[in-house]
């Protein structure tokens, strides 16, 4: 029978593989376009329900 003193050790190893592979990826080149894009969302819509005045609009 498998005990954490059997498996225990490959736990922590494997954890750590992933958290660097997880900062390796967020920190990749080619990730930070669609990152910037994502973080941006909230403001897509920001001036939708605007006049042109700047008051709010009332449908």
């Amino acid at each position: 029978m498998m005990t954490y003193d059997t498996y225990g050790p490959y736990i922590v190893v494997l954890m750590l593989v992933t958290f660097i592979g997880l900062f390796i990826w967020v920190l990749s080149p080619k990730r930070t376009e669609g990152f910037n894009e994502a973080a941006n969302l909230p403001f897509a819509d920001e001036n939708n329900g605007l006049n042109p005045d700047g008051d709010i609009k009332h449908d």
